[in-house]
C-alpha cells in the first residue's frame, strides 16, 4: 500500500506534497525535516555500521551505496522524534502495540477472515503473530 495513501487514511486528511528544493522528488509538505541527496549507482559500495536494532542485537557491517546530501531542511520549530532501543521490552513496544491496531483494519479488509491479531513484545514484534480467524466452510455439491 502506498505510504501517503495510508498516513492520509489514518489522518482522514490527504497529505499535502511540495516539489524538493535540490531533487526532483515530492515529500510532505509539513515534514518536520528533510535530507535530501542522491545516490549514484555507478559507486562503489561501502561499509556501513554496525547499528543497535530495536530486537536488542547489532546488526553487523554491511555494504551500502553513500548518499550525497544537497540539503537539509526544517520547519520553524522542527520536533525530533527518537526513542531508546535495547533488549525489549523497551517504549518500541507501545509502538508494535499501535501498529497492530493500526493495521487491523486494513489486515481484515484483506483477509476477512481474520478477527484480531497480536505481535507480542517478546518476539520482538517480527516472525511471531497470534491470529484468530473465522473459518467457514463450503462444501461443493458433486
Amino acid at each position: 500500500m502506498d505510504e501517503y495513501l495510508f498516513v492520509g487514511m489514518v489522518r482522514e486528511n490527504p497529505v499535502e506534497l511540495v516539489k524538493g528544493k535540490t531533487v526532483d522528488i515530492e515529500y510532505p509538505k509539513y515534514a518536520d525535516f528533510v535530507i535530501e541527496g542522491y545516490v549514484d549507482p555507478e559507486e562503489p559500495l561501502i561499509d556501513e555500521g554496525p547499528f543497535g536494532d530495536h530486537t536488542g542485537f547489532y546488526t553487523p557491517v554491511d555494504k551500502y551505496p553513500a548518499m550525497h546530501i544537497t540539503a537539509i531542511l526544517s520547519k520553524d520549530n522542527p520536533i525530533y522524534i527518537s526513542t531508546i532501543v535495547g533488549p525489549p521490552p523497551q517504549e518500541d513496544k507501545y509502538l508494535g502495540y499501535a501498529t497492530e491496531r493500526i493495521f487491523l483494519p486494513l489486515i481484515k479488509f484483506n483477509l476477512p477472515e481474520v478477527v484480531d491479531y497480536h505481535l507480542p513484545a517478546s518476539g520482538v514484534f517480527h516472525n511471531f503473530c497470534f491470529v484468530s480467524n473465522k473459518k467457514a466452510l463450503s462444501w461443493a455439491r458433486l
